[in-house]
């Protein structure tokens, strides 16, 4: 049995092998070879997969994304034991190219998937957790007069960054690159609050597209970054519609923030192609977690856990 780098054709392979090793577990969807190839479209890097060979049949895989996300090693049965192998080939490839830390995001009601991970020394660093709201159930309190909110300009994007140090996973040009030309972020989905000096005081992204699913159409529990979510940054992630997300400094005025942020972006609209709100958040954003529990309804969460790779010569 050997552990090889992407040849043609073996991404057709893992359909196959993650049906039969995922067969049993709870929420177990199939895929197909064209579910393989969506889900890679746009950002598929042969350099970015490894695979299990025994006499010339793929019996495993396992991917990775270069920013450092990490998959699980699915494995046909009988050959769960080159998990460990694959495993070991990813955080090697991530090392090379110096990448210092790898994630990782599992399903919750997935035990085992879990504790493979935490023996190999990846530790929960926080949950992402998941809410919707109907529009029509929106609290009256948000509106207010005279708020001073405009579209997000390059300049503010400093200030964007400063507001909750840490949560942001890319930064400076990064981060404007991503704020006002992702091709799927339309220009008036991003805007900021200002402060009578003009100074962001929260910022607030509001996605409105029909030809992404609704918050109702997407699995509670599966272990998919939302796109738009504040802290997502750079990661593959699902597009919803629907998606809410905003900003804040830590502190009493986190809620007002928030509420005026939620009420400018749905009032703007004459109309819209969406019935229910959706938002993702991490756990250790707790000022922001807590507008979301009270304003929202809570659908899900999944666990985020991260190691340290170390350097090219490393042992894992």
């Amino acid at each position: 049995m050997i552990i090889r780098t992407c040849q043609p054709g073996d991404i057709e392979h893992e359909a196959a092998v993650y049906n039969a090793a995922a067969a049993s577990l709870p929420g177990f969807r199939p895929v197909s070879v064209d579910d393989i190839r969506r889900g890679a479209n746009g950002r598929y890097e042969p350099g970015t997969r490894f695979y299990a060979e025994d006499a010339g049949r793929v019996v495993g895989y396992a991917t990775f994304d270069p920013t450092g996300r990490v998959h699980y090693p699915w494995c046909l049965p009988g050959y769960e034991r080159m998990a460990h192998m694959l495993l070991v080939a990813v955080l090697r490839d991530l090392a090379g190219r110096q990448v210092t830390r790898a994630s990782v995001t599992c399903r919750p009601d997935w035990p085992d998937q879990v504790e493979f991970f935490e023996d190999f020394g990846f530790e929960k660093v926080r949950d992402m957790v998941t809410f919707a709201q109907s529009i029509g159930d929106l609290p009256t309190m948000f509106q207010r007069p005279g708020l001073n909110v405009t579209l997000v300009q390059p300049d503010d994007v400093p200030a964007v960054e400063a507001l909750v140090p840490g949560l942001l996973r890319l930064k400076g040009k990064a981060l404007a690159d991503y704020l006002l030309r992702t091709p799927s972020l339309p220009a008036d989905a991003v805007y900021v609050l200002r402060r009578k000096d003009g100074a962001p005081q929260g910022v607030g992204i509001l996605i409105d597209n029909e030809a992404c699913p609704g918050v109702d159409e997407i699995d509670a529990t599966a272990p998919t970054y939302w796109f738009g979510a504040f802290g997502t940054e750079g990661l593959p992630a699902k597009r919803v519609n629907g998606l809410f997300s905003f900003l804040a400094p830590r502190g009493k005025d986190a809620q007002l923030i928030g509420q005026d942020l939620l009420w400018y972006g749905t009032s703007r609209m004459e109309s819209n192609s969406f019935n229910w709100l959706a938002a993702q958040v991490p756990s250790d954003a707790v000022h922001l977690l807590a507008f979301y529990e009270r304003y929202f309804q809570k659908r899900g969460s999944f666990p985020v856990f991260e190691r340290v790779v170390g350097t090219s010569g490393s042992r894992f």
